[in-house]
């Protein structure tokens, strides 16, 4: 029998062993994601600045929520983060 690095093939143990050990790897990746920023880190503000506010903001889940800055907002609030969201 030859071995299986000879013929290029690659084993099922090897693809086991493999995902065994990117399967904690991505669980952590998944926590760190819903990490969300505290309101104070991106100067949050409950009114809006310079004609912007969350509502029109790429980050904003209606009705007060954002997927980056935590606890609850204002949908005329406004902080560092702002994007604008694509028309």
């Amino acid at each position: 029998m030859k071995d299986r690095s000879e013929t290029g093939g690659i084993s099922r143990r090897t693809i086991l062993i493999a995902a065994a050990g990117a399967a904690p790897a991505l669980a952590l990746m998944t926590n760190a994601a819903e990490a969300k920023i505290a309101q104070a880190a991106v100067k949050y503000q409950a009114d809006p600045k310079d004609g912007k506010q969350c509502d029109a903001c790429n980050f904003f889940v209606a009705p007060n929520a954002c997927k980056q800055v935590d606890g609850d907002i204002a949908p005329t609030g406004w902080c560092l983060l702002w994007v604008k969201k694509p028309a």
